[in-house]
Order: C-alpha cells, then sequence, then structure tokens
C-alpha cells in the first residue's frame, strides 16, 4: 500500500511532459497501409462521437483493458459497433455511428436520403457511388418508403412556397390589373428526352410561382 501511494505522489509531481511518458497516446495521425486500403467505412454524426469518447471514458474508469472492435454491422450508411474489452469479456459495448430520431430511424440514414432526394441522381447513381465507396447502402425498399414519407411533406412545402411567392408577386405591383411572368423549360437528363419541366416565374421578384411536367402525350412539342 505505501509503495502504491508513493507511486501516486511521483506521478503528480512529474508534472504533464513526464506523464506523457508515462501514458503515452497513440498519434492521432497515421498512414494507411496497403493491406488496409479495402477497411470498411461509414457514416457518423458528430454527436455520436461525443458518446464514442464517454463510453470510452467511462470504461477506462472501472478497467484498463482496452476496447477493440468485435464485430460492425452496416444499417444503411450507420454503423452498428459490437465493442469487447481485451480483459473482461462482460466488459461489452454497443455503439452506433448516428443517433436516432424519434421514429427510430437512424439520423444519418435519413440526411442522406435528403440529399439523394434533392440532388436529382437516379436510383443507379446512388447505389453504384455508395457501393464504389464502401459506405454502406440503404436498401431500395427503405428508399421507397422514406420517399413516401418525404414526398408528402415536399408537396406541402411546394404549395406553400408558391402561395407566398404569388402574394410577393402581387404585392410588387403599385397598379395591379395582372401580373407578369417568364418561363423557362428545363429537359431531363438525357439528350432526347420525352419530357420537360416547365418554370414560371415572377417577373419582379423572379421567384417559382408554379412548376409544371409535361410530356410529349401531353404535348409534342414538350
Amino acid at each position: 500500500m505505501a509503495t502504491e501511494l508513493l507511486d501516486f505522489w511521483i506521478k503528480q509531481q512529474l508534472g504533464s511532459d513526464n506523464l506523457k511518458e508515462l501514458h503515452p497516446f497513440p498519434s492521432t495521425y497515421s498512414q494507411t497501409r496497403s493491406q488496409d486500403v479495402d477497411q470498411g467505412l461509414f457514416i457518423t454524426a458528430e454527436k455520436s462521437l461525443d458518446t464514442y469518447g464517454e463510453l470510452f471514458e467511462a470504461h477506462t474508469s472501472i478497467c484498463n483493458g482496452k476496447l477493440k472492435v468485435l464485430k460492425r454491422t452496416m444499417k444503411g450508411h450507420v454503423a452498428s459497433v459490437r465493442l469487447m474489452c481485451t480483459k473482461e469479456k462482460s466488459h461489452s459495448y454497443l455503439w452506433s455511428s448516428s443517433s436516432y430520431l424519434p421514429n427510430d430511424e437512424f439520423l444519418v440514414n435519413h440526411r442522406i436520403c435528403h440529399a439523394f432526394y434533392s440532388s436529382g441522381l437516379l436510383p443507379v447513381h446512388y447505389t453504384r457511388f455508395v457501393n464504389g465507396a464502401g459506405i454502406g447502402c440503404i436498401t431500395k425498399e427503405r428508399r421507397s418508403k422514406l420517399f413516401r414519407k418525404y414526398k408528402k411533406h415536399a408537396e406541402n412545402e411546394s404549395v406553400q412556397s408558391v402561395d407566398n411567392a404569388i402574394n410577393d408577386e402581387i404585392s410588387s405591383y403599385d397598379d395591379l390589373d395582372g401580373i407578369n411572368i417568364m418561363t423557362d423549360a428545363r429537359h431531363g437528363w438525357r439528350k432526347n428526352t420525352k419530357d420537360t419541366t416547365v418554370v414560371a416565374l415572377g417577373e419582379k421578384t423572379h421567384k417559382v410561382m408554379d412548376c409544371e411536367h409535361i410530356t410529349k402525350s401531353q404535348d409534342k412539342v414538350a
């Protein structure tokens, strides 16, 4: 007991520089070895990194063993990681790279889906990109389910935005006997596209007041 107390007192007196020698920290800069270039990748959220640090801190306070990754399961772009202590097998923890939303869905997956839906990418572009990068992939069924929910909210926001744009355009005229608009057509991504999107903008505010998708069956010159 006396020896342990003496060692503790000496460590306290050595100062922070010498403590680093007694308890060396791994470098935060590391180079990837050739055999590790295909290691698993995933997407994480900032708050989940905080939770990861708190988990290690809590474990260190009760045990001097190291936590190693025992198993990693991908759930879309989120990694669910089982961590196991190198000394006590009972010290096992499950950490996820994303927090949950109130509907028990992962925040990370919803954010990625939002980016995908609003980017104009086709599903084939999404799957090629994420599979090529090896960052996990949200299944087609899950994407379809999320899209149905997303579509409903997007339509509501679109209607509200158009209503506001029309009101803003009307209020910009001193003598109102009508409003002027500009139209512009945006074709799909194929050169020989069979449809087009026509956007109506307010002449003064340049805000979108309507957006219509027109196919060749509706208008041969579309």
